[in-house]
């Protein structure tokens, strides 16, 4: 007798599984031999700028590449973007130069709602570019965290008493260390550093700048643990590469506490 193929059928389940899987924001991308910036970005059909802005440590030298080296690549031009406490959708797309629709359209967004985005979804904006930077300004040094005795308790949730001036700006060092790099450093393409890089031991106390908020406690893409305050006059700062965090998003600091090390 001749057996007649059998023919995989799909079931309702699977076609449904299939059908509601949403497009990943981005995926990580293992650097190889022979990599450049530019022929990854042309690989994953990125500009050079969407690859640079979504991995921060490339702005110093897009060049150097490492073997192994651990890359976030979106799965289309724009920027990802991590939700922080108090942030509204129309807030973001403003800052970014993004279309509201654009975001809410997309499908690795998974926003049900554009009024009610939740906070620490990273979404990615489409057709974003980040906003530029703001004058430098250079603090005065103040004092560096000092190492408590005890791990800090989180969840204190009520605003500090107003802190004392720490110079001109009114922040202060998150902590005492060398100059790795310095702010606002043209990048190429259009990038530029955005931060402070400041060497110190593994386990140094890390200060809030000044008092505020943490509207950000994650490990995320190209800054891995890291934390964002809200100060009172709206700008905002962020403490990235840290080995540990001690604060909560929702939490206030005031200026000096240790958010980590």
């Amino acid at each position: 007798p001749v057996e007649e193929p059998v023919q995989a059928v799909e079931t309702p389940e699977a076609v449904a599984e299939a059908v509601l899987q949403p497009e990943e924001a981005y995926f990580t991308y293992i650097v190889q031999q022979g990599d450049t910036a530019a022929s990854i970005a042309a690989r994953h059909g990125l500009q050079l700028d969407s690859l640079l802005w979504n991995n921060p440590e490339l702005r110093t030298d897009p060049d150097l590449l490492l073997i192994g080296q651990e890359m976030t690549i979106p799965t289309r031009d724009g920027i990802l973007y991590t939700v922080r406490l108090g942030d509204t959708l129309l807030d973001v797309a403003d800052i970014y130069q993004a279309d509201v629709d654009s975001i809410v359209g997309l499908s690795s967004n998974a926003i049900g709602d554009a009024d009610r985005v939740l906070e620490g979804s990273v979404l990615l904006l489409p057709g974003a570019v980040p906003p530029p930077p703001p004058p430098v300004v250079v603090p005065e040094p103040f004092f560096a965290a000092a190492a408590p005795e005890d791990a800090p308790l989180a969840g204190d949730f009520s605003p500090p008493p107003p802190a004392a001036s720490a110079g001109v700006s009114g922040y202060m060092w998150p902590l005492v260390g060398t100059f790795n790099d310095y702010f606002g450093a043209a990048r190429g393409g259009g990038a530029y550093h955005s931060g402070i890089d400041l060497g110190a031991p593994s386990g140094t106390p890390i200060a809030a700048a000044a008092s505020g908020q943490v509207v950000l406690a994650s490990a995320g893409y190209g800054y891995g643990n890291y934390v964002v305050i809200r100060h009172d006059n709206g700008h905002e700062t962020l403490y990235a590469h840290l080995s540990e965090i001690w604060v909560v998003q929702g939490q206030w600091v005031a200026q000096g506490a240790t958010v980590g090390t």
